[in-house]
């Protein structure tokens, strides 16, 4: 009998135990594993992934970096970075330069009577709004992706400037400062502005950094245009003083539009007749030419610049008839020539203009990149939205060192650049040739324009602002929650995760937040964030709960201990769109005992009708609300 193969006999010689292991008999070894697969043979074992196709995802970046590292890499990045490198060895000389001269000399002519303007409403001298229209417009011709867009001075940013300065470097209430007071609250007032332009430029390199650019693609166009809109309401209101010759101080804060309305018809007997008469002749040829220039913007060969028309005829008339002696008509004064010597804004500012910065960034790059991209989609090129940032955080940062004030691209030279024929970023470098002939050169002739004159500019500047208020209506047809997005008083919050044990206690901070329900102050503290003020307080709330799935016995009693402590707060709230699974879980929980089935509602757009309804009204039931919208029943 054979055995197996690697058996052996047992016992062998020498053994005693005959009874135990007969003569012969042969017994199999232990059979481990090792010896099985040795003898049968094992698994087929798969062989071992490499690194790369383990970590796909960290290898492509690698090599996403090593192709960055090799010449052609560098080269590509070089160019994305700096975009001339790209555009203009593929530049058409005769087709192009001539329109893009002609666009940016006659942008440079607006520049001038603009940037001077803006300065006003940023509470600086004029001169530092050409600097604000040179260096910025220089730098976004190297950086930016956007062929048709001039940036320089803007009246939003402008605006939001003057906020600022005026509630960090107050005037003196008692006024008639002497030459050198006032040139010491001028410099304060500087270097506040340039700390603006540099916290706020700071943000946007930091957004660069983390690619935020994809931000652009979540820019409402009705959030966009209600901003434009409110704030051609406040340069209006803002620049009556100028427009009568009353020597007001800017209101600041809360109600800022009504407290200047309320203080211009206080002193409206002590106006000016000089300075009345100038801003009605200077609107009555400004809004005419800006009207003839968007009519009839196919047939003029380039725009009507009624802008330096006004200024040279306003400063010859000043002159000639000493208007600045004799009626006390106010002046631009003289402008100092050449540039600012450079200077790091004071970075102890920093953390009081930080409040400031944020917003004047976000509406920065808003603005820009929605304009940036309308162009670009009408002429079918595209733009990089990461590149943007870099360009107007860079423009802001390095334009602080030259004394200017928050900039970005603006609607009415954007505009004007591209009737005029602008082709490409090349126009911004003839348009510096102008500001800079005039601060080098030009400046003095300057000296007797009225302050009422570049007042009329700035309003005149606004009229598309104020066209789009026109879209209000049809905006509240299409979509009542893009209309009520600004509303004061109204909070439509939407929670679109499951609303169980794990997430109840995100969910009750973010409501506390929103609704101020915290400890009951003025200031409270943002989820993972820094203490901020609440502005107005809530009144109404519509819980969006369209994208609450599911929720779980603790949630549900968390929206019942919401829905009570709103009732305390003497805060409405309403419930929308909550799938029917959700609101039984919230009907069991006790949700009926704490609100009205008159506060749940279908969809968002019903509560938010309602919601209006009970702000503006007073009413009390959803079919008061219907009839005061004019909704029907």
């Amino acid at each position: 009998m054979s055995g197996i193969q690697g058996t052996r006999t047992h016992p062998g010689a020498g053994d005693t135990s005959d009874l135990k292991y007969p003569l012969g008999t042969r017994l199999r070894e232990a059979l481990t594993e090792a010896r099985f697969h040795q003898l049968f043979g094992g698994e087929e074992q798969e062989p071992e992934l490499p690194a790369e196709r383990r970590f796909p995802r960290l290898f492509g970046l690698w090599r996403l970096r090593a192709r960055a590292c090799s010449g052609t890499g560098a080269w590509r990045l070089l160019q994305a970075r700096l975009p001339p490198l790209h555009w203009l060895p593929h530049y058409r000389w005769r087709a192009w330069l001539l329109g893009d001269a002609v666009a940016g000399v006659t942008v440079g002519i607006v520049h001038v009577p603009q940037g001077m303007a803006f300065a006003l409403l940023a509470s600086v001298p004029p001169v530092f709004g050409l600097y604000t229209s040179f260096f910025p417009v220089l730098i976004y011709s190297l950086l930016g992706t956007g062929r048709h867009l001039s940036t320089g001075t803007f009246a939003i940013l402008s605006l939001m400037t003057g906020s600022a300065v005026e509630r960090l470097v107050p005037e003196p209430l008692a006024g008639n400062l002497s030459g050198t007071e006032k040139e010491q609250l001028d410099a304060q007032r500087v270097g506040v502005a340039a700390a603006v332009a540099f916290g706020s430029g700071a943000l946007m390199l930091g957004m660069f950094v983390l690619q935020l650019g994809v931000l652009s693609t979540f820019l409402s166009e009705p959030v966009v245009k209600a901003l434009t809109s409110g704030v051609a309401l406040h340069v209006l209101v803002s620049q009556l003083p100028s427009l009568l010759g009353l020597s007001l101080p800017r209101q600041i804060g809360c109600f800022s539009l009504f407290k200047t309305l309320a203080a211009v018809l206080t002193a409206l007997p002590r106006s000016s007749p000089a300075e009345l008469t100038i801003s009605a002749l200077s609107l009555a040829l400004l809004v005419p030419v800006k009207e003839l220039n968007v009519r009839f913007r196919d047939r003029l060969p380039t725009p009507i610049p009624g802008e330096v028309v006004m200024v040279l005829l306003a400063s010859v008339l000043c002159f000639t008839s000493s208007l600045d002696t004799r009626y006390h008509v106010q002046i631009v004064g003289l402008l100092p020539g050449g540039f600012p010597q450079p200077l790091l804004p004071n970075l102890a500012e920093l953390p009081r203009i930080l409040a400031d910065s944020l917003p004047i960034a976000l509406v920065t790059f808003a603005v820009s990149a929605s304009l940036a991209s309308i162009y670009a989609d009408k002429y079918s090129y595209t733009i990089d939205s990461n590149q943007e940032l870099l360009a107007h955080g860079a423009s802001n940062l390095i334009s602080s060192l030259f004394s200017c004030f928050p900039n970005s691209a603006t609607l009415a030279t954007t505009s004007l650049l591209v009737d005029a024929g602008g082709k490409t970023q090349l126009a911004g470098l003839f348009s510096c040739i102008v500001v800079l002939s005039v601060l080098l050169w030009l400046g003095p002739f300057f000296y007797y324009l009225p302050k009422a004159v570049l007042a009329c500019i700035n309003i005149s500047s606004m009229r598309q602002m104020f066209f789009q208020m026109q879209e209000l209506p049809q905006l509240w047809h299409i979509s009542r929650v893009d209309f009520l997005l600004q509303v004061p008083g109204l909070c439509i919050l939407s929670y679109p995760t499951p609303l169980y044990f794990g997430t109840r206690g995100q969910f009750r901070r973010n409501l506390e937040w929103h609704l101020g329900l915290g400890e009951g102050e003025k200031e409270t503290s943002k989820p993972d964030g820094p203490t901020v003020a609440v502005a107005e307080p809530v009144r109404v709330v519509v819980l969006d709960f369209s994208g609450v799935t599911f929720a779980d016995a603790a949630g549900a009693r968390e929206v019942v201990q919401l829905a009570s402590r709103c009732r305390d707060a003497r805060i409405h709230l309403l419930l929308a769109q909550c799938n029917a699974s959700v609101l039984g879980t919230l009907t069991r929980a006790g949700l009926l005992d704490r609100v009205t089935p008159d506060q749940l509602f279908v969809s968002v757009q019903d509560a938010a009708a309602y919601a209006l309804g009970s702000l503006v009204r007073g009413s009390s039931t959803r079919s008061e609300s219907r009839e005061a919208l004019g909704c029907g029943k």
